[in-house]
């Protein structure tokens, strides 16, 4: 998917630029995806061939450069793929310097354990078979298409939220997967607005900060569905 600047200008964190343990080309890769990414977000969706455009250099350097701002804590890399299972651009997450992130142990939320049973657990073969199945599965039922058309600026969050669907059933109560199972375009337009205009700046994991948010969502939904009060007629 093709990204587009939409600001004349980029906010780039100082502690990038005076970091000692990255290389120039490191920061500069840097500058161009704060430059792609989202203000409340911090993510953003260039692809290698964009990103080594923008810095000028070759696309192995860029793919070496962003494997090696991953590595040293400075963004989160989640591979995105099409409807048929094809490769989309990669969704990045940028984050705090590592030497902040312990400031905002509210927003650094780890991967919750499974709550299941040693007895009920999926072996790894159960928990992946089919995965992109599972995926195709999930977009039916959100009429992905719809996101696609009407939200192509949410279409990231969507793709998010999709791929955490099915990782989400595999570790969860079975009150729990119900609600998964009926996840529709209803929650997760639901679950747009209600995330609108959050900063996620200080998340250290996104990837289990999300997770945990939509599963809190659900729940809250269906909470108040069932302690609704019917209208007298």
């Amino acid at each position: 998917m093709f990204m587009k600047l939409t600001r004349p200008f980029a906010m780039v964190e100082k502690d990038v630029l005076f970091s000692p343990e990255l290389t120039a080309l490191e920061k500069l890769v840097y500058c161009v995806l704060c430059a792609f990414s989202d203000n409340n977000t911090r993510s953003c969706y260039p692809s290698y061939n964009t990103i080594a455009e923008k810095v000028g250099c070759s696309k192995k350097t860029a793919i070496q450069c962003v494997a090696s701002l991953c590595e040293k804590g400075w963004m989160q890399k989640m591979e995105q793929r099409t409807k048929r299972g094809g490769h989309r651009s990669n969704l990045y997450f940028l984050v705090l310097s590592p030497e902040k992130q312990h400031l905002y142990p509210a927003h650094a939320k780890p991967e919750s354990p499974s709550p299941l049973e040693e007895s009920e657990s999926l072996s790894d073969d159960e928990s992946y078979w089919g995965y992109a199945e599972r995926l195709e599965d999930v977009k039916k039922r959100i009429d992905y298409d719809y996101f696609a058309e009407h939200m192509p600026d949410q279409l990231y969050m969507v793709d998010f939220l999709c791929q955490c669907i099915p990782e989400l059933y595999d570790t969860s109560f079975p009150e729990d997967r119900k609600l998964l199972n009926k996840v529709s375009s209803l929650e997760i337009i639901g679950f747009l607005h209600h995330t609108a205009g959050q900063n996620y700046s200080g998340v250290k994991n996104m990837k289990a900060y999300l997770k945990a948010m939509f599963l809190e969502y659900l729940r809250n939904e269906q909470l108040l569905l069932a302690t609704a009060v019917p209208p007298k007629i």
